[in-house]
């Protein structure tokens, strides 16, 4: 008796490709292509993330230190000898009471005038300190300003600014622009390119003149101690020509503070600007130093010039200076170099001149 046969499900046809098909020949090969493993020490790897955050490190551990405040003692030190001036001359002014009420006059009236002009230099000094800190506080107002969708502020914050600076066709092009429909940020945006723009083209002028007067003063003079301390004396009138044109009256002690702030900008600067200023000057002295010793030290010293000038138009600008409209050296260094080729082609000529006049001469 046939046993029944069992309905087995009869899978349905598949169509293969090509690309389906596994060689064996390939797998052989694949496995022998192969590379045994390899092992890795630490230093093999290199995190790309320090390497992104280098400059940033960079900048941030060449940044100055807060200025350290004065300790207990110092501040008593400083009380006692103001008391004990006063009571030197409280003792003496009775003592010339006691001998003449004529010389107790003449002391205390020499001592009211003396007291009266050191109390009006101190005020003003104090005011100009004042003004010059203002400053600061304006940019940071400002940057903060340029971010804000809201109206009325700007006006009133760059209302006494605008006060200071001259009457002319900028500032009356400024207040033509502005309407009421603008908010802060494109009120103090309209403020940095109709006012300010022109403040920043007088102010490069002046730090451009002043670069290539002393680059030319150190080229043409042989004595170079004479003429460096020419060249400060020349900074420092540079440095108040920039402050005026931005509206900012130095004093003794504020100009003395500002240069100080120069001083640690310029040394404490960011590394890419360290870096590309450098580069700009190295390169520049370089190659006036392969035509003559003296035209590289005018060069440098005219470079030194205007990147001092450049750190004072950033320090008393209202509005600070964003990587847009910066001034760099690399925009000067041709316009020295342009001064000195025609400063040494005259001296040329003029030497050959005399050298022909000595020629004829002797004949």
């Amino acid at each position: 008796m046939n046993e029944p046969t069992r309905n087995s499900p009869i899978k349905k046809s598949q169509i293969f490709t090509e690309s389906d098909l596994i060689v064996t020949d390939e797998i052989q090969s694949a496995e022998e292509a192969i590379k045994p493993t390899k092992s890795f020490e630490e230093v093999d790897f290199i995190c790309e993330q320090s390497l992104t955050e280098l400059p940033a490190a960079m900048e941030d551990s060449i940044k100055p230190a807060k200025a350290k405040r004065w300790s207990l003692l110092a501040i008593l030190s400083v009380i006692g000898l103001v008391l004990l001036v006063i009571v030197q001359t409280v003792m003496g002014l009775l003592d010339s009471f006691q001998q003449s009420p004529w010389l107790f006059g003449f002391y205390a009236s020499v001592l009211s005038i003396v007291s009266l002009w050191a109390t009006v230099i101190t005020i003003k000094e104090w005011r100009k300190l004042v003004n010059l800190k203002q400053v600061s506080d304006h940019q940071s107002t400002a940057e903060r300003l340029s971010q804000s969708m809201q109206m009325g502020e700007a006006k009133t914050f760059l209302a006494p600014i605008l006060a200071k600076y001259p009457n002319n066709q900028a500032k009356q092009q400024y207040l033509q622009a502005c309407s009421h429909e603008h908010n802060d940020a494109e009120i103090v945006l309209l403020f940095e390119d109709i006012v300010l723009s022109e403040r920043d083209l007088l102010a490069k002028k002046r730090v451009n003149r002043f670069a290539a007067e002393s680059a030319l003063l150190l080229a043409a003079s042989p004595l170079a101690a004479l003429d460096m301390a020419i060249i400060l004396w020349r900074n420092q009138k540079m440095i108040n020509e920039v402050a005026a044109i931005y509206a900012v009256e130095l004093g003794y002690w504020s100009r003395i503070k500002l240069i100080r702030s120069i001083v640690t900008n310029i040394i404490y600067a960011g590394s890419t600007e360290v870096i590309t200023d450098l580069g700009t000057q190295l390169l520049s002295v370089e190659m006036t130093g392969k035509v003559s010793a003296r035209i590289a030290q005018g060069l440098g010293g005219g470079l030194l010039t205007a990147r001092l000038g450049y750190q004072a138009m950033s320090l008393c600008r209202p509005i600070a200076f964003n990587k847009h409209n910066k001034p760099k050296l690399s925009h000067v260094h041709q316009h020295l170099l342009g001064e000195l080729k025609q400063f040494t082609s005259s001296m040329m000529s003029k030497n050959k001149q005399k050298q022909t006049q000595s020629a004829d001469n002797s004949e």
